[in-house]
């Protein structure tokens, strides 16, 4: 016998209480099978959570399932794990179809293996515990005040979720913790599957990977509360990528990557109906060279007070990340992934660490640029908080042919206000390279310019990308302009194109149009790395810390012998 189990299960009273519990375990089974096969929103669904918040968001005219929900599984028996943080409760006989079992590589049952699931799923909790909770700093889910034996968390093992799902995480809506009107808290418990053979991912890893998620689901609305449906997504996003955090050889969430890859022009708040999807957002925030998983933590913390988006913002200011910049960050890490993950190191660039096995991200538009054409220009429309990728193959000036190069260009819309609010207004563009004219955001050797126009250049990022071996377009450093623009002060930082690569001494100074110095900047704390290229920023502030007022302000960078001077133009609130 298992340490885990440390007991012989010696307590099977087959009275008539029990029988008693095993009819209500049926109805219960029941009720939720019904319910699952009726709200299930994709065929893949995994996790159960976002169906039970929904349906108890619901008008009240099927009371008697709520009344189910409401209630916990029955099982006749129940261990402790070692740690002594959980309670798994499960069946030691078959009467109503709960007895969990093992499978053989064939897909066979093996006879008496209850324990050895029983004693696998224990193990399962401790890892899953120490890593989340002792390593990762989230704290426990609040006790249930022994409504399932004991404080301990409780992990039910039953036959009631058919298909694909795994499990779900539970609580009685009618007994919250903190009774806030926005994001109430609530003590939940967790139900699993008793065999995992119809899955994506099969046998033990399914059981890892089902608790580690449905095991955050309890920290994440124990003890920051939830949001209404409209957030539900960020629950499923944030327990997704916990799952290859604590499991990182289970790779289960592989078979949501093709929903997110082939949907990033939709809102990223708005993205498909469940929000697995989006895990590929917390592998990013932990992979980022100065990020880590604590920002997802801190995202969590702030989600006491505020919803995800919001949040997010708040989360990135405090750890001194310029909102827009992290989200445009992400949206160029996105486009090297497969095949391309390789040349993300030509644009100092560290992609995700299984990138090559990613779906690629969706082109809105490919274009040929000719010697007769002369220019390619792509027209859409974007909502907040979007990723736009367009790719334009150019033909050799010296031969006549189209040789390796290919211009990716990135068109990012980081409206977080508008993400908020859920505003899912179209904003109308045009991007493209183009010789010369207005809108040119980034000069290129052979006289071409990438272009981009729309009203209002206010949450707008433009990422070129410009791969091959022959480099006749590679970027010019001259003429590339600060972006956003116009700029709010209010709402953004500006960055301002650093071209003097060689240089170690450079300022950026800021002057008013009638030649006065507002503010001067130098290189050693005033540029930041983005998109592989260096950048100064700056705030709208004057030296004396005072935003400027709306207008045009003139800036000069400088460094060595070189200079560059444009304008800036400055709208407050």
């Amino acid at each position: 016998m298992s340490p885990y189990i440390a007991f012989e299960i010696a307590i099977l009273a087959f009275s008539n209480v029990l029988f008693a519990a095993r009819a209500d375990g049926a109805n219960h089974q029941k009720e939720i099978s019904r319910l699952f096969e009726e709200y299930r929103i994709k065929p893949n669904d995994k996790c159960g959570f976002h169906v039970i918040a929904q349906y108890y968001g619901t008008p009240g005219d099927r009371f008697n399932i709520k009344k189910v929900l409401q209630s916990r599984p029955t099982n006749d028996t129940s261990i402790v794990d070692a740690l002594g943080k959980f309670r798994i409760h499960f069946d030691t006989t078959n009467v109503n179809g709960n007895q969990p079992f093992l499978y053989d590589a064939s897909g066979q049952e093996i006879p008496n293996s209850t324990l050895a699931f029983v004693d696998s799923v224990a193990q399962i909790c401790d890892h899953v515990y120490r890593t989340e909770i002792d390593s990762l700093g989230y704290p426990p889910p609040p006790p249930d005040n022994g409504a399932g034996g004991g404080n301990e968390y409780d992990i039910y093992i039953s036959s009631e979720y058919l298909g694909s799902d795994y499990g779900a995480t539970s609580w009685d809506p009618s007994q919250p913790l903190i009774n806030r009107s926005a994001n109430p808290t609530y003590a939940a418990w967790t139900t699993i599957r008793n065999e995992y053979q119809s899955t994506y991912t099969k046998g033990i890893p399914a059981i890892e990977v089902t608790i580690a998620h449905e095991f955050h689901h309890a920290i994440q609305i124990g003890n920051y509360g939830l949001w209404g449906e409209n957030d539900w997504w960020f629950y499923e996003l944030t327990s997704t990528w916990m799952e290859q955090v604590v499991y990182p050889q289970v790779k289960d969430y592989y078979q949501y990557l093709s929903d997110f890859f082939n949907n990033v022009d939709l809102p990223f708040n708005a993205i498909g109906d469940g929000g697995y999807e989006r895990c590929v957002f917390g592998i990013f925030l932990q992979n980022e060279p100065g990020y880590g998983a604590g920002l997802m933590k801190s995202i969590w913390q702030d989600m006491a007070y505020e919803p995800p988006i919001s949040a997010m913002e708040n989360a990135f200011v405090s750890a001194g990340k310029d909102p827009s910049s992290v989200f445009q960050l992400f949206a160029q890490l996105n486009y090297f992934t497969n095949y391309r993950t390789s040349l993300a190191s030509e644009f100092d660039i560290v992609p995700y660490p299984l990138g090559g096995d990613y779906p690629l991200v969706k082109i809105s538009g490919a274009e040929e640029l000719s010697q007769s054409n002369g220019n390619v220009d792509f027209s859409d429309v974007a909502m907040g908080l979007t990723e736009h990728f367009y790719q334009v193959s150019c033909q050799s000036s010296r031969q006549n042919q189209i040789d390796t190069d290919t211009v990716g260009i990135a068109v990012v819309n980081d409206n977080f206000a508008a993400a908020v609010s859920y505003d899912n207004t179209n904003y109308p563009f045009s991007v493209g390279i183009s010789a010369g004219g207005p809108g040119c955001v980034r000069e290129l050797t052979n006289g071409l310019c990438i272009f981009f126009e729309t009203a209002d250049h206010t949450s707008w990022g433009i990422i070129p990308f410009i791969t091959g071996a022959d480099t006749s377009l590679a970027l010019e450093t001259k003429g590339n302009v600060p972006f956003p623009q116009p700029f709010n002060p209010s709402l953004q930082v500006l960055k301002i194109p650093y071209p003097f690569y060689a240089a170690t001494d450079v300022t950026l100074s800021i002057l008013s149009t009638s030649g006065i110095l507002l503010r001067k900047i130098d290189s050693a704390g005033g540029t930041i790395s983005l998109l592989g290229e260096s950048y100064f920023k700056w705030d709208g502030r004057d030296e004396t810390g005072k935003i400027v007022s709306s207008g045009v302000y003139i800036y000069v960078l400088t460094g060595g012998s070189k200079s560059v001077v444009g304008k800036i133009a400055v709208v407050r609130n």
